[in-house]
């Protein structure tokens, strides 16, 4: 070849069809002179991908499109496939890894975060901010905003983690402790949506439950504004979004079922119900509730972590069911799913010889999701019993039989409770130490609490249930929870002030029914009690902040009556003795004009002559309004305000 034909330089073809950079930017694309054909000159410019991701608005054959694609475009991607261009060799001395473009499927915010073409420096862009700006891709910007946090708040995720595995972890175990410090350490929540949702909605706990008190004073964590909860919360809302029809896999589900438990922890009970209907409709959507429609290449641990978190959820469903009174999603007959397999995260390396081991603490966790179907069934008994109001005779009794009484249903459950070993049913398990008595005291006041519930729900199936009967299972509840070590109480946190709501409205049923002197101070040192424990509980509690106070502060108010009428009555008695003929005293019946608000009752009441004679108390001191109960949260339907910034002082 003739040399002076060698070094004229060679005719470039043009372009047919313009890369995604020049599109955007609606600038001339053209090949480039140094890196034909993988890259066109404006791309080579940059340092960028020179991609041709974008859908072709001509409608053609397929085949005809593939034949007449431009000399440098890459093969189509297939719908939520990830593309990989070529790069020039100076790309290539500053990366280990070939880059690749921000995916379409939801699931993932791209294959490689750590991408560091076109960086200065050869800086990683583990944000992705550098290519969304210089690419103008403004759909990417806000996600490019959270992963920047997330990015900067590495240090804070970690330790969040970490307290969910102290304090959350032994009630809600949604991961595999060792994988899920593998992936944390490699930042896999840069590039996993559905993960980083789920790791945000857990930092989001974590903070709440550790600003509510539930970390020993030798666990250090110092809060500061760029870690609360709610930042956490906002974060993982908006990577999990509206559009469910692309979510696939464990994280977006984990993620709305860690939101539902957190919204409780606030208070907020109309977002844990948005997050609770949001997880049983992705549950729906990928058919979990059947394992056999789970994805056949799924792993040892990842069918281990959807296991526990398909119970967990079922066990909060239950729970906020009689709770709240409100519709259960879940039915255990409609379920085809194992318990989680009862052995240690560190020893789950392969499939174990036996489902069950007694020195495992997960045996424990398995026996609270039997009460939690114990108590599916007893709240169904129980609402079948209720008066139907739309005048057709109720069907279930066609079909269903009550023939068990409750008592032996209770009997029936603690039997099973007798029968596990010892340590679970041991309350004074340390709380500091050993990990792993750590985990069986946590299971031991979890069950002891559960056990609680149940036996109040089914106390509940019976209308008919006297005075003596109300204060001796509330008696019972509460004489349990003040026998667990408060570092377990704090442990579980919001959620059980609402079993004390459950005793609380108890013995507002008693204080406005009929009583006696002696029914009386039964139910007075039981409110003293709870007020005890929701002062033990309510140092950090958001929610109940100051109910103790409220609640005493009530009681003083019904001392005070009590007090005035026996002054009332004792000067009434020493005025108008009335000898009845043949001697004795009459027994002079006191209008409410003269009791101040009492209803019929006797002069021997309150004590001046027998204290089994039964008076009734003023509507206005005991009725639903008058107490600070925590659990009521006020008007707005259950909610209570969030604290936001930008507020004046």
């Amino acid at each position: 070849m003739d040399s002076s034909e060698s070094s004229k330089p060679k005719k470039l073809q043009r372009i047919s069809q313009a890369c995604d950079l020049c599109h955007r930017r609606s600038i001339r694309c053209r090949p480039s002179i140094e890196n034909a054909p993988q890259q066109c000159q404006n791309c080579y410019d940059f340092g960028v991908d020179c991609t041709y991701n974008r859908p072709s608005r001509r409608r053609r054959n397929p085949s005809v499109a593939a034949q007449t694609s431009p000399p440098n475009a890459l093969p189509l991607p297939q719908p939520g496939a990830s593309v990989v261009s070529p790069v020039s060799d100076n790309a290539k001395s500053q990366q280990s890894n070939p880059p690749s473009t921000y995916s379409t499927n939801a699931s993932t915010y791209s294959t490689n975060a750590s991408n560091s073409a076109g960086t200065p420096g050869g800086q990683p862009d583990f944000s992705g901010a550098f290519l969304a700006v210089r690419e103008g891709r403004k759909d990417d910007l806000q996600d490019v905003g959270w992963r920047s946090f997330a990015l900067a708040s590495q240090s804070t995720i970690e330790q969040l983690m970490e307290l969910y595995i102290e304090i959350v972890y032994p009630i809600w175990p949604l991961f595999h402790v060792p994988s899920l410090r593998e992936k944390i350490q490699q930042r896999q929540y840069l590039t996993d949506r559905g993960f980083f949702a789920t790791i945000m909605a857990a930092c989001a706990l974590s903070a709440a439950r550790v600003r509510d008190g539930a970390i020993s004073e030798k666990q250090r964590y110092v809060a500061s504004p760029e870690k609360a909860s709610e930042i956490f919360f906002a974060a993982a809302q908006d990577a999990i979004g509206k559009d469910f029809s692309t979510a696939t896999g464990l994280g977006s589900m984990r993620a709305c079922g860690i939101l539902a438990i957190t919204a409780i922890q606030y208070g907020q009970i109309r977002t844990m119900h948005e997050y609770l209907g949001k997880y049983m409709t992705l549950r729906a959507m990928l058919q979990c509730h059947d394992e056999r429609n789970w994805p056949s290449d799924c792993t040892l641990i990842e069918r281990e972590e959807r296991r526990r978190l398909y119970w967990a959820m079922y066990t909060f469903d239950i729970y906020t069911a009689v709770v709240f009174d409100g519709l259960m999603w879940s039915q255990e007959t409609h379920s085809n799913v194992r318990y989680p397999v009862e052995v240690n995260d560190e020893d789950l390396t392969a499939e174990p010889a036996s489902p069950t081991d007694d020195n495992c603490w997960l045996r424990g966790w398995n026996f609270t999701t039997d009460l939690y179907r114990m108590l599916e069934h007893s709240v169904k008994r129980m609402r079948r019993n209720k008066a139907l109001h739309n005048g057709h005779s109720p069907v279930t009794h066609l079909l269903l039989s009550d023939d068990i009484p409750d008592m032996q249903v209770m009997d029936n459950v603690l039997g099973a409770y007798y029968q596990l070993p010892a340590r679970f049913r041991a309350l004074g398990a340390p709380t500091a130490g050993d990990r792993s008595q750590i985990l069986f005291g946590f299971q031991a006041a979890n069950i002891q609490t559960t056990l609680q519930l149940v036996r109040m729900t089914l106390f509940s199936t019976d209308l008919n249930n006297d005075v003596d009967q109300k204060s001796h299972i509330a008696d019972q509840a509460l004489s349990t929870f003040h026998s667990i070590a408060p570092q377990y109480l704090l442990g579980i946190s919001t959620p059980l002030v609402y079993h004390l709501g459950r005793i609380g409205r108890i013995l507002a049923s008693v204080m406005e029914g009929l009583l006696c002197e002696q029914s009386y101070q039964r139910v007075r040192n039981l409110l003293v009690s709870m007020a005890d424990l929701l002062e033990g509980l309510e140092s950090g509690l958001q929610p109940t902040a100051g109910a103790s106070k409220g609640l005493r502060t009530q009681i003083e108010k019904i001392d005070r009556y009590m007090h005035n009428q026996r002054q009332i009555f004792s000067s009434v008695a020493q005025q108008s003795p009335a000898i009845a003929p043949g001697g004795g005293t009459i027994t002079t019946v006191v209008r409410p004009s003269q009791a101040n608000g009492l209803t019929q009752q006797s002069m021997s009441t309150l004590g001046l002559a027998t204290p089994l004679d039964e008076f009734q108390l003023p509507m206005d001191l005991v009725n639903g309004e008058a107490w600070p109960w925590p659990f009521e949260f006020g008007a707005g339907g259950g909610q209570m305000p969030m604290t936001m910034g930008f507020q004046g002082g």
